[in-house]
């Protein structure tokens, strides 16, 4: 408990959490190679993957956050200082600026037009990352106006 500064009821959501984020995350792979025998695509072969496991890696984050287990009960650390604000703002412009490089850039339209995934894993990691980054945002807020 020392390593972590989580009390028992914390640790045991967190395990609850995990375990079922990785029970979802398995059966979301085995329906998607059902899916796939039967000749349903609904993404190309990596790219199916990677969104689940991202689904499964978000769902567990969300859960963490929303039950707060994210971080320990310390007294210091409540507030929302400088340094993370500008985190989130500088994680957004990146993100932003990618978007914006990735569709202007003629040699992206060019390799997506020949079948390379590159573009779309792109945009699905950004997406994922702004809805969890908003969503842990959110979380935190609601959670500190209760307190």
């Amino acid at each position: 408990m020392s390593r972590t500064n989580l009390d028992e009821r914390q640790l045991q959501k967190r395990h609850k959490a995990g375990n079922q984020a990785f029970l979802l995350m398995a059966f979301l792979l085995l329906a998607d190679m059902g899916l796939h025998n039967y000749g349903m695509k609904w993404l190309e072969y990596p790219l199916s993957n990677y969104a689940i496991f991202m689904l499964g890696v978000g769902s567990y984050l969300v859960r963490l956050i929303w039950s707060g287990a994210y971080v320990g009960p310390v007294g210091g650390q409540s507030g929302v200082n400088g340094r993370s604000i500008a985190g989130a703002v500088l994680a957004i412009v990146v993100a932003a600026c990618i978007l914006i490089i990735t569709f202007v850039n003629p040699a992206a339209q060019s390799a997506a037009t020949s079948g390379a995934n590159g573009k779309v894993v792109l945009i699905i990691s950004l997406t994922a990352g702004l809805v969890i980054l908003s969503t842990v945002y959110l979380i935190r807020r609601r959670n500190n106006r209760a307190d």
